[in-house]
């Protein structure tokens, strides 16, 4: 029964039979798109040649407006804030490992890769949206706050941490705005929050995998609490299910609960999804054993959060794909994909977890279970930090002051995706410059679309492509004096120098402490990350480089 009950999603594919309504752009609303982001089009050299919007849900939740969403530019500008970082990893990164002869394709080369397409969207997704933020008029201008990032933490055996990623932290916005942020910024600046997982699905990107995709939310809610960078336990559905206590329940009654929310009688009939990990045995056998049937895949938990409980998806024997139930991810995932499932309707429990015990490998399937919640020290003092001690669960309400404040979702498809099967990968098409991306976009009023936007390259795909790059990719390889070389010729180059502050703050943020719009770099840090593998040898040469010929960006060394 087990086996009958569990499917690979790469080899049970789900399928869409929903409401699937295509609304092409106008020459003249193609026109108008071009204009309105004039600045991100012409900094890549595009320039949009025709979009289609698919509408999937267009009712109106009665429990959010769009506040300052209703900014037809701040609401594009997020969608183009993951299209575009899914185009410059399709163009350069996407199936990278593939490129590689066997014996080359070792778990150093395959971080590595990860780490350039991470570098690559991350470098992308913060300059659109820089970009955007810069050209509001005096009374519409935002300044955006990263507040939740995937990417920080060290994955035992796996990942040495610290990836390039947008940083918590980060800030977007005018220059006058950023330096005053946190003392006093003027109230006709509306502050928003962000999160990301600039690439979900990283390994996935550099084998050539389907479901790989760019991922971000930008909300006019605060956040609360700060949720650590590290495992979370999740419950989730597409409907909306009270609260319960996992410390206080079992499987059967957590399934019971949810499986009654989404209107299921027969838990034959109900599905929940799991990544395909040791940890996550023993729950898929219990569920198995209940008639739950458990899909799975190899990699990614973010974007079937994202449409679980979406009318017309189904598993291929004609399941809904209803829920996670116990199922643990990251704590960045488990955030980017629970707003936009609240914002449509459903609901999505959390607890966090002990990392340190479910990366052991000296532990069966079922210990790794059984001992997800005995927590180190320094494990617990984060928990208590982030005050989750008296209530170990949370909700999006326990981290957020208003969930339901304006905000728009986007899901940048870099690979062709398998959980909502209209989502293909981006598409290049290098003899005519043409590149096709396909974004998922979920709003707080509950709306969902999927905007299809074929691009032109003016110059040409290769010229689009390098100005998408990271600008470490021309220091690879190169000995300190030459590195220096290079960063000078970057800071006298507007263009460059603006995308290099965006590198610089997005690789070595481990090492960064923000104060009035300036940073200060330890250097000891840098040191450790190199010690450690997150950083390499040349990055002390960068780092050295930009802090003598910037100056104006720091506020010193410590």
């Amino acid at each position: 029964m087990t086996s009958l009950l569990r499917s690979d999603i790469a080899e049970a594919r789900l399928t869409y039979e929903g409401r699937y309504e295509a609304r092409e752009m106008s020459n003249a609303k193609v026109s108008t798109f071009n204009l309105r982001h004039q600045e991100v089009m012409d900094f890549y050299g595009l320039e949009l040649a025709k979009g289609t919007v698919f509408i999937i849900e267009d009712r109106v939740s009665g429990l959010s407006n769009l506040g300052v969403f209703r900014s037809k530019q701040l609401r594009q500008g997020v969608i183009l804030a993951a299209a575009l970082p899914a185009a410059a990893v399709a163009i350069d990164g996407f199936g990278s490992l593939q490129d590689l002869p066997k014996e080359e394709q070792t778990k150093a080369m395959v971080n590595r890769l990860k780490r350039q397409n991470d570098r690559n969207a991350a470098q992308v997704m913060g300059e659109v949206l820089q970009l955007t933020t810069e050209t509001f008029a005096v009374g519409d201008e935002v300044i955006i706050e990263s507040a939740i990032t995937e990417g920080v933490r060290v994955k035992p055996g796996l990942e040495a941490g610290g990836n390039p990623t947008i940083p918590v932290g980060a800030l977007f916005g005018k220059k006058e705005h950023c330096s005053r942020y946190g003392r006093g910024v003027s109230k006709e600046v509306t502050r928003l929050s962000m999160g990301s997982d600039v690439i979900d699905g990283t390994g996935k990107s550099v084998k050539g995998f389907h479901s790989s995709l760019t991922a971000l939310f930008v909300t006019e809610s605060d956040f609360k609490r700060h949720l650590p960078d590290i495992y979370v336990e999740r419950w989730m559905a597409g409907a909306m299910f009270p609260e319960f206590n996992p410390r206080n329940t079992d499987l059967l009654e957590e399934t019971r609960i949810i499986a009654e929310a989404c209107g299921i009688k027969d838990l034959s009939e109900m599905t929940a999804y799991f990544l395909d990990r040791p940890r996550h045995h023993l729950p898929m056998d219990q569920l198995n054993s209940m008639g739950v049937a458990t899909p799975y895949d190899k990699d990614g938990d973010l974007f079937p959060a994202v449409v679980m409980g979406l009318d017309g998806l189904r598993c291929p024997d004609g399941r809904g794909f209803h829920s996670m139930i116990g199922e643990i991810g990251g704590s960045a995932e488990w955030t980017v994909g629970a707003l936009p499932l609240v914002w449509r309707g459903g609901q999505s429990l959390g607890m966090l977890t002990s990392q340190s015990s479910l990366t052991r490998k000296d532990l069966s399937p079922e210990e790794l279970w059984n001992e997800r919640f005995h927590y180190t020290e320094e494990e617990l003092i984060l928990l208590q930090d982030a005050r989750f001690e008296q209530k170990p669960f949370f909700t999006v309400c326990d981290l957020m002051d208003e969930p339901f404040a304006g905000g728009v979702s986007a899901f940048g498809a870099i690979s062709d995706n398998y959980f909502f099967p209209h989502l293909e990968g981006v598409k290049v098409d290098r003899e005519r410059g043409l590149i096709t991306t396909n974004t998922f976009m979920v709003n707080s009023l509950g709306n969902i679309e999927h905007w299809q936007l074929t691009f032109k390259c003016i110059e040409g795909i290769e010229a689009t492509g390098k100005k998408m790059q990271s600008p470490k990719s021309a220091l690879r390889g190169l000995d300190e004096a030459e590195i220096g070389k290079q960063i000078k010729a970057m800071v006298d180059d507007q263009l460059k120098r603006f995308r290099l502050k965006q590198f610089f703050v997005n690789e070595y943020y481990p090492a960064i402490i923000h104060t009035d719009g300036k940073m200060v770099v330890l250097e000891n840090t840098v040191e450790g990350l190199i010690a450690r593998g997150a950083l390499s040898e040349y990055d002390r040469a960068i780092v050295k480089a930009v802090v003598r010929d910037v100056p104006e960006w720091f506020a010193g060394l410590a």
